[in-house]
């Protein structure tokens, strides 16, 4: 297919492929999902780049993805039954073998499964995954409002995929849909997790070594030093010595024989000197000269490194041993741990950890083959800590969210209330706060063309109660604070990081309730930039000049503000060819970013279209004007600016000094620490001359402890802050005559800040 390169899929699947772990249901299921995708290739019955990439499909179905953003032709709310579904046929008379989820769709239309749903919407007692299982009770609701000239239209939109897809929602299992505070993960992942912890081998060997292997160790050190003579072994033989030998070897290859940790018996110097003392206690005089030399080696280096075995403080050391394996294994501890986890809701978190934590009662002691009163070790207390409920700032906090990525993992469950206020009918807005959080769990696609994403908006059953929603005060300005708390929460806990685009999803949500014309811009894939910028792009530029002006963002990165302010719309274009390159040479943006890069638009070459995209992510701030200006981060975060941007510079210092084995791996470093550098740049630009000094100053002391090493080669950039901040914009000339340069990500040639090649592995 044009435009698109299998190489990346099929890369993917080999992955999967020669992954360890290829036994676990898991891998399998990842192996069978790219498999599907390349088939799907092969075979051109899939139109990747698309909103449709399946035909006969309308695109707001849900459609599982990998990534990459390839649909591997599966359906969420498809594919085999579900449990709930199988019990749900069994219980109601007429459900035909084969044809259950088309019977059960059709059953929810009865007079009987209207009540039903109708019931459940007054319960709150649904729970929906998947987008597709709201929309029949969209159709009660509306029916329960005598509006049935719109619940018939709705249910034309979505009766031909019937035998598809699974249109109605479990039974609740009581989540509560109102939701102040999230989770990472609920009870019922954590509790799957501690149940299925495996045993440590490491540790279990390490056990049994000490506990089994080392006594036998030290008591044939013991007994062959009871024939010692003159310096040397096997001399002498104190009477009962034979018998005692023959006794302890035999000892010895009994616990060999019953090794369940596939140990060999034999491995080391405690299986060489058993089977020297085996051959001894048989025939002491068949010893040769060379193996009870090897005895005197061994026995002689014991002694030297530790001591007569029976030494007081050999013994006491061997005693510490013991103590320290003595611990019960971990996943014992989990198992009884998940067990306890058991009278919580599953969908839930935990606020209070104090009864999970409780030492091991003597009922667990004896279930789960552990001692009463042990305490529950950190690793597992860390494992169940991850269902910890809160709000972002308490799981940032306590180390639980650890990205923007997460941050937009549970942002939804907070926005979803915020957007649903507007709906008057109490019930409604419930159900529209648990579609939304099952529409924001939706993979994104790949797309081209500067297509959009699907929003939620286009989901039939969303569309048919669309004008219930009402301008409600109370949900503007509750928009428009949680805009304003996430953002800032999620650039402070994360300076040196561009928000990710699922959380500009969420912001985008929050900005339309909120009534706020933001125009956020999404981070643009170099190897699907189709060499061209849609216009909030371009309205995004234009609204930064007014806050970089004069700064030190704009002398550092040279942007003449005056041209940027007057950036002219891209015209409509005209139709073309679906995988062609937007050639238009209109393209304002595009052209003066390709133009700052150094680079020919139009290409498919991923780096130069790597430096097109960098430029315009430094022209329009990658959203970082927006939050600041219009939204006011500037003022609310205005204390902590001087410690954001060292923050980023300690960041880009460790990440920088990192050793990197993979070349793709030193890349995505560079592009990382060069965006961190370019935030950084930012934080330092929304402070005054005094606080900036500080800052830089700061910056400076924290350079100057770098290893010089490190200092040689990142001086350029260094002495592009220095240029900047004195107040000259950062032009080629001066970068030349000043040693300076700029920091970039994206380069077509080996990068300045790499070290000397040698041998990197790609």
């Amino acid at each position: 297919m044009a435009g698109i390169n299998a190489g990346y899929a099929v890369f993917q699947l080999s992955r999967a492929l020669t992954a360890s772990g290829l036994d676990t249901e898991n891998a399998r299921e990842r192996i069978e999902r790219w498999q599907q995708v390349v088939e799907h290739m092969v075979q051109g019955t899939a139109l990747y780049g698309s909103r449709i990439p399946l035909v006969d499909m309308p695109e707001w179905v849900t459609l599982e993805v990998v990534t990459g953003g390839f649909a591997t032709g599966q359906y969420l709310a498809g594919g085999a039954l579900t449990e709930y579904e199988r019990r749900l046929a069994a219980s109601i008379p007429g459900i035909r073998p084969g044809f259950e989820r088309l019977d059960l769709n059709t059953w929810h239309l009865t007079d009987e499964g209207i009540e039903a749903l109708q019931k459940q919407l007054v319960n709150s007692d649904y729970r929906i995954d998947v987008p597709e299982e709201a929309a029949l009770l969209y159709v009660a609701w509306l029916l329960g409002e005598q509006r049935t000239e719109e619940a018939r239209r709705l249910i034309e939109s979505i009766a031909p995929f019937f035998e598809q897809l699974r249109f109605f929602p479990m039974a609740s299992d009581g989540l509560p849909l109102a939701a102040v505070e999230v989770q990472i993960f609920d009870v019922g992942d954590i509790k799957k997790l501690l149940s299925k912890l495996p045993a440590q081998q490491r540790l279990a060997v390490q056990k049994h070594v000490v506990v089994t292997r080392l006594p036998f160790y030290d008591a044939a050190i013991s007994l062959f030093l009871l024939t010692y003579q003159d310096d040397w072994p096997c001399r002498q033989y104190p009477e009962g010595w034979l018998e005692q030998a023959n006794a302890l070897s035999s000892q010895f290859d009994a616990t060999g024989s019953n090794d369940t940790l596939n140990l060999e018996p034999f491995r080391g110097r405690v299986g060489e000197l058993y089977a020297l003392l085996r051959l001894c206690s048989r025939d002491p005089i068949s010893l040769t000269g060379s193996q009870v030399g090897r005895i005197r080696r061994i026995v002689n280096d014991f002694v030297c490194k530790h001591g007569h075995p029976e030494s007081e403080d050999h013994l006491q050391s061997r005693a510490i041993q013991r103590h320290q394996v003595a611990a019960p294994e971990h996943h014992l501890i989990a198992k009884a741990v998940s067990e306890r986890l058991t009278s919580y809701t599953s969908s839930e978190g935990i606020s209070d950890f104090s009864s999970l934590l409780e030492p091991i009662t003597n009922e667990e002691a004896k279930a789960y083959s552990l001692k009463t009163g042990v305490a529950i070790p950190p690793a597992v207390r860390r494992r169940l800590e991850r269902c910890r409920k809160g709000t972002i700032s308490q799981l940032i906090d306590k180390g639980l969210i650890t990205s923007g990525d997460t941050v937009a993992r549970v942002l939804p469950a907070m926005t979803a209330e915020i957007c649903s206020a507007g709906f008057r009918d109490t019930t409604l807005r419930t159900l529209s706060i648990a579609t939304y959080r099952a529409f924001r769990r939706r993979r994104s696609l790949l797309l081209l063309n500067l297509q959009s994403q699907v929003k939620i908006s286009e989901l039939p059953w969303v569309a048919a109660v669309e004008g219930e929603r009402e301008a409600h005060t109370v949900a503007v300005e509750g928009a428009r604070q949680a805009l304003i708390e996430s953002s800032a929460t999620t650039l402070a806990a994360f300076p040196q990081a561009i928000l990710p685009n699922k959380l500009l999803q969420e912001f985008g949500s929050l900005a339309v309730t909120a009534k706020l014309d933001l125009p956020f811009v999404e981070e643009v894939a170099a190897d699907i930039f189709m060499g061209t910028f849609s216009n909030k792009f371009v309205e995004a530029a234009r609204r930064a000049t007014s806050l970089i002006d004069g700064t030190l963002y704009a002398h550092y990165y040279d942007i003449d503000t005056n041209q940027l302010a007057i950036l002219p719309d891209k015209p409509k274009s005209k139709s073309r060819n679906y995988f062609q390159r937007d050639m238009d040479t209109s393209d304002a943006l595009a052209n003066l970013c390709a133009q700052r890069a150094d680079a020919p638009l139009g290409g498919w070459h991923s780096a130069t279209n790597g430096r097109i995209i960098e430029q315009q992510q430094i022209l329009t701030t990658q959203n970082l004007s927006l939050l600041f200006g219009d939204l006011g981060l500037k003022a609310l975060l205005h204390h902590r600016l001087g410690s954001l941007a060292q923050e980023c510079f300690q960041w880009i210092c460790m990440r920088q000094q990192m050793k990197i084995k993979f070349y793709h791996s030193s890349l995505v470093m560079l592009k990382n620490t060069a965006y961190a550098w370019r935030q950084m740049v930012f934080y330092l630009s929304m402070q005054d001359d005094a606080e900036r000094r500080c800052a830089i100053d700061s910056i400076e002391a924290h350079f100057a402890a770098q290893p010089i090493a490190f200092r040689e080669r990142f001086l350029p950039a260094i002495m592009g802050l220095r240029v900047a901040a004195s107040g000259l914009p950062l032009t080629l000339n001066r970068q030349k005559s000043e040693g300076a340069q700029v920091f970039l990500g994206w380069t077509t040639e080996r990068h300045w800040l790499l070290p000397p090649q040698t041998s990197d592995i790609s």
